[in-house]
């Protein structure tokens, strides 16, 4: 569990499709403790399928936040809005890259 358990230390961290299941709050009390053990220097890499800014699109991820939306607490959100998360949690010089496919990433650093 990673809400309650020993996370280890590194230097990057890969949450691929796990902040999507939840809601902003919890979302922020992860990346805090991955903050807290993430080596100086060492980052968290978001791999989730981005919404567009406006929200329009893509198709695909609407379909994944009406399915978030659905079966769990959480649901798509825009780079902009993963930013925030991240921020919110101690990261800074955050990035993020729209892949044109259906995953994209969101890298975010701790300082050194």
């Amino acid at each position: 569990d990673f809400f309650k358990d020993s996370l280890p230390v590194a230097d990057l961290y890969i949450l691929a499709r796990i902040l999507h299941d939840w809601t902003d709050e919890r979302c922020i009390e992860l990346l805090c403790r991955i903050y807290k053990v993430c080596k100086s220097g060492g980052a968290v890499l978001l791999v989730e399928a981005l919404l567009n800014e406006d929200g329009s699109g893509p198709l695909t991820a609407q379909l994944y936040s009406l399915n978030m939306l659905v079966q769990t607490e959480g649901r798509e959100r825009t780079g902009a809005q993963y930013a925030a998360l991240l921020a919110a949690s101690g990261f800074t010089n955050i990035q993020h890259h729209l892949t044109g496919k259906i995953y994209d990433a969101v890298l975010g650093h701790k300082e050194t």
